[in-house]
């Protein structure tokens, strides 16, 4: 009969092995603080022990969440030894079974639907809940972001091991609704509960970068960067957030300096990490600055690493890398892929068609210097560019394009028209927060 185990949230594991239950929580506490390497803490126990239900489920769900297609197949295998295991899953486990089974073959929103789901079932189960967060993310459901983690709030108590990491998706959640100093406030406080958390981290960078709070953007990204800048999966997407409020504050030569440290593709980048590269160099050319020879380089990673369909933010970054390099017909082969995306599931085949397609192609023409076509094909999709995935941050890119495209093109009342709801947007708050030395753990 299989013993009951059961993980530091109180949720049961279908495994009589206290070995592999302490690899597993170790592992699940790097997944959850994005710090290095669980994948490599949990391999070595699941080549032991294969039939280890929850454990499988852990490394699919971790290979998934890289959003990289290229991942997919290991993910399915690891789904399908979890579901062929001789210890018969229990009923959270089957659930999850379900979910990240519908997610490894291709239907991130249906496996979206299914977590959903789970997680009314199994509030306290912050494994299920990091992968819905990061779902919401990249399928661009805003509000999710915050009101699927309030869902499971009071489920939790202050005192419960892994409640900073609650507080640390919600505050992003919070952000991503626009309520910037409830946001603040709770990313400040699930840092002091957990400041290896570097999603919270994460979260008040991204409050200040879109009230345009560049220097207090620094201060609080340079205060807490030893705990986010080595050994750990979001130092790039971090170091992004920092390169950017050194270009909000003019300081290019910092910006491009952070981008050949620490954004420029390493070795073991994986999709996100080219994305942020993508997304960095294209606003160097926005505002003018020479990195042709940067864009050599990182066109050269997407050619062997870009796996088409399978995430829309992805390949519209992909054929902005590719058109920026000057490689027009590689350019065009990604945007026929977007196209031919558009005839699949239902998530990744709405996000093609109603922005993917135009956005993609829009850069496109901005590289090749057709200013007014890309304006005629990426300004309708500002208003409703959310299915694209990612965050409000990210997506500005789109919003700065248009601007500089109109600009190029001489159409001077639209860079106005940009220009003033871009500044009504970004406006910076009267109330000065409280010092971010003070919020900062020693």
């Amino acid at each position: 009969m299989t013993t009951t185990l059961r993980d530091a949230h109180g949720q049961a594991l279908s495994t009589t092995d206290r070995a592999s239950l302490a690899a597993y929580e170790h592992a699940l506490d790097l997944f959850h603080s994005f710090r290095t390497d669980p994948v490599a803490v949990l391999t070595p126990v699941l080549e032991r022990d294969p039939g280890f239900v929850s454990g499988q489920l852990l490394m699919a769900g971790m290979l998934l969440t890289a959003f990289d297609g290229q991942l997919h197949g290991m993910a399915k295998a690891c789904v399908d030894a979890a579901a062929a295991s001789p210890q018969k899953a229990n009923e959270r486990e089957q659930s999850l079974i379900a979910a990240l089974g519908a997610w490894s073959s291709g239907d991130a929103l249906r496996a979206n639907r299914l977590l959903g789901r789970h997680l009314i079932d199994h509030p306290r189960d912050l494994f299920a809940l990091q992968l819905a967060h990061l779902g919401d993310l990249f399928l661009g459901h805003s509000f999710m972001l915050r009101d699927r983690v309030a869902r499971s709030l009071t489920q939790w108590s202050a005192d419960d091991k892994g409640y900073g990491y609650l507080l640390g998706m919600h505050a992003f959640g919070l952000e991503e609704c626009n309520d910037y100093a409830r946001a603040e406030s709770v990313g400040r406080r699930a840092f002091e509960l957990q400041p290896h958390d570097s999603w919270a981290v994460h979260a008040v960078a991204h409050v200040c970068e879109m009230q345009g709070r560049s220097a207090d953007g620094i201060r609080w990204l340079k205060a807490t960067q030893r705990h986010w800048a080595t050994d750990c999966g979001m130092a790039v997407h971090n170091h992004w957030h920092l390169a950017l409020m050194h270009m909000g504050s003019g300081e290019m030569e910092a910006a491009l300096a952070l981008y050949d440290d620490a954004v420029a593709p390493a070795p073991e980048a994986i999709a996100l990490n080219l994305d942020d590269a993508s997304a960095l160099l294209w606003r160097f050319g926005l505002r003018g600055v020479d990195v042709s020879a940067r864009w050599q380089a990182l066109a050269a990673r997407w050619r062997l690493q870009a796996a088409w369909g399978v995430s829309a933010f992805n390949d519209v970054h992909a054929v902005m890398a590719l058109a920026a390099a000057g490689d027009d017909s590689a350019a065009k082969a990604g945007i026929a892929a977007i196209a031919e995306a558009a005839h699949g599931p239902a998530a990744q085949a709405a996000a093609a068609a109603a922005v993917a397609l135009p956005a993609a192609s829009a850069l496109h023409a901005f590289a090749a210097g057709r200013y007014a076509q890309c304006v005629e094909l990426l300004l309708p999709v500002l208003a409703a560019s959310s299915p694209l995935g990612g965050s409000h941050a990210q997506r500005d890119l789109l919003h700065l394009t248009v601007i500089e495209a109109a600009s190029r093109a001489g159409d001077r009342a639209l860079v106005r028209a940009m220009g003033d709801e871009r500044a009504a947007r970004k406006a910076v708050v009267a109330a000065r927060p409280a010092r971010v030395e003070d919020h900062v753990a020693a």
